[in-house]
């Protein structure tokens, strides 16, 4: 029987017509929620290759090299992809990925990346055991501290996470305390001592350990004497 005769006499029998499923491809592999899921399979079987080839790595800087100079070109086109298709399901290579932009200190494409992975309530690797918002500052912070201590500037990725890290995310208090903290140093270092005491004030206020006491004191006895020179020089 010819597949036309078949179709006919399906129709007359009344019979639903089949609906040829999209074949999967990776050129098609998210023009749909199966192929999709399909596809991240794949992905996620070459991510823990990779993954494996980084644990096997000693040198942190041979680590660093590796997930930036090939694993993220190989994995950011699906990303791309995964965010221009609409969808939105769980996405461990998206995660991965964004772990591994703040790995590298790539900070404005990996917070471009959080906030899409925030807004469709993505979540980090279980071993992280710490929500988007808190990791991202985290790696910000450490990240900065560290630049500040090598005599390098930190900026100004400190102070544009600030409205988020104290305002908009819901964190523990000693994440923006650190970041008001450090603000305040940077203050300190370009002799703006009204922003430092602010920043030190706004980081003892959310969390009075945070051990800026000696450096506030210094900073106002130096805004003090700013202010009578002032004065001075004016009145003459």
């Amino acid at each position: 029987m010819s597949l036309a005769l078949a179709h006919k006499r399906r129709i007359e029998a009344g019979g639903a017509v089949p609906v040829q499923a999209v074949a999967y491809s990776p050129a098609s592999a998210l023009d749909s929620p199966a192929n999709a899921q399909k596809h991240l399979k794949l992905m996620e079987s070459a991510m823990a290759v990779d993954l494996e080839r980084i644990s096997a790595i000693n040198s942190r800087e041979a680590r660093q090299q590796l997930k930036r100079d090939e694993l993220l070109p190989k994995y950011q086109d699906y990303v791309q992809r995964y965010r221009d298709s609409g969808l939105n399901y769980p996405n461990p290579v998206l995660m991965q990925v964004l772990v591994w932009l703040f790995d590298t200190a790539q900070f404005e494409h990996g917070l471009e990346l959080a906030e899409f992975a925030i807004a469709q309530g993505q979540e980090l690797p279980e071993r992280f055991k710490r929500d988007v918002p808190t990791f991202v500052a985290d790696e910000v912070i450490e990240w900065a501290e560290a630049e500040q201590k090598a005599g390098r500037s930190p900026e100004p990725y400190v102070s544009d996470l600030l409205p988020r890290v104290d305002g908009e995310w819901q964190l523990f208090e000693r994440i923006p305390a650190r970041f008001h903290k450090l603000l305040g140093l940077i203050a300190l270092d370009r002799e703006d001592w009204a922003t430092a005491i602010g920043h030190f004030d706004r980081a003892t206020e959310l969390y009075p350990d945070i051990g800026v006491g000696t450096r506030r004191a210094a900073a106002e006895k130096a805004l003090r004497r700013q202010q009578a020179d002032e004065t001075s020089t004016g009145t003459e």
